[in-house]
């Protein structure tokens, strides 16, 4: 959010959550589970002109859920499929910024699907909880599970991680073989924190605040926590995460990588984004899956 906007709204936002610190908690909360400022895409670039070019073949559908839709484009090997590996992109992101993935797993002989995570890209819906992002997942791999794999970027990396564990009662564990996890945070509930700090909230307006999510996903937010999501899955997982990625430190990967079966890749001069166009990323995630 702008300093600026930040300077006004932070001091209404304070007197607000003095005076109902209930309905400005759960109001706040509704302002952290909507996308704002999604990620431009630059149709002058080569890299987006030959992502639009692969996904103009793939096969696009519309595949409804609980709250609406989700697109999904999927994507078929020559010959018989080793399996399917489902591809989440991350917050204000959507399935165009993971297109490099898709070639390299066809090329190993994988079904591949890219899907547009709610509120983004051309799915329906303006907000994202974990449960809404989960119960998508689940209606657009119902019939291919077990997965071959999940690749999942940021906060599509923390989705993966949870739906795998079955971290909401309401909704069964996907089942997947592999995970690929890039620049992903471990713990929502820092980031939660800090948001609320951001914006101002007093202590009882962050109690409403992580109380709504309670009501929301049946659990508290320090309990969304990926290492203990990726144990309990038992899946293999690959965490891939740049050194100097400025959105989530590397610490968080390394806490990932601490879960079983699970291991580390370090690469330097990408950030958090710029990691989805390298090709030694798309190369090392099929390699993992195919391995």
């Amino acid at each position: 959010m702008p300093q600026l906007a930040l300077k006004v709204i932070r001091p209404l936002v304070r007197a607000s959550s003095t005076v109902s610190p209930r309905l400005t908690g759960r109001l706040a909360f509704r302002l952290f589970c909507t996308p704002i400022g999604h990620a431009p895409v630059n149709r002058k670039s080569a890299g987006i002109r030959r992502a639009e070019a692969l996904f103009a073949n793939g096969k696009t559908s519309q595949v409804t859920h609980g709250c609406g839709y989700v697109r999904t484009v999927q994507f078929e090997p020559e010959g018989k499929s080793r399996g399917t590996v489902l591809v989440l992109h991350g917050w204000t992101g959507q399935g165009l910024f993971m297109a490099g993935f898709v070639e390299p797993l066809l090329a190993k002989g994988f079904s591949v699907i890219v899907m547009d995570m709610p509120a983004h890209g051309g799915s329906s819906g303006r907000l994202l909880t974990f449960p809404i992002a989960i119960e998508a997942v689940i209606a657009v791999v119902r019939g291919v599970q077990p997965l071959a794999g999940i690749i999942a970027h940021s906060f599509g990396g923390s989705v993966a991680a949870a739906a795998m564990a079955g971290a909401i009662d309401a909704y069964p564990a996907v089942r997947t073989k592999k995970l690929v996890s890039i620049a992903a945070p471990a713990h929502m509930h820092v980031y939660g924190r800090q948001f609320a700090e951001t914006l101002g909230l007093t202590a009882l307006g962050h109690k409403a605040f992580e109380d709504r999510v309670m009501e929301i996903a049946g659990r508290p937010m320090d309990s969304f926590l990926g290492r203990d999501f990726i144990a309990t899955s038992r899946a293999e997982a690959l965490i891939i995460h740049a050194v100097d990625d400025r959105e989530i430190p590397l610490s968080d990967a390394e806490i990932l990588a601490s879960a079983p079966k699970a291991r580390l890749m370090r690469i330097d001069g990408l950030g958090h984004r710029r990691i989805l166009i390298s090709p030694e990323v798309h190369k090392a995630a099929a390699d993992f899956i195919a391995g």
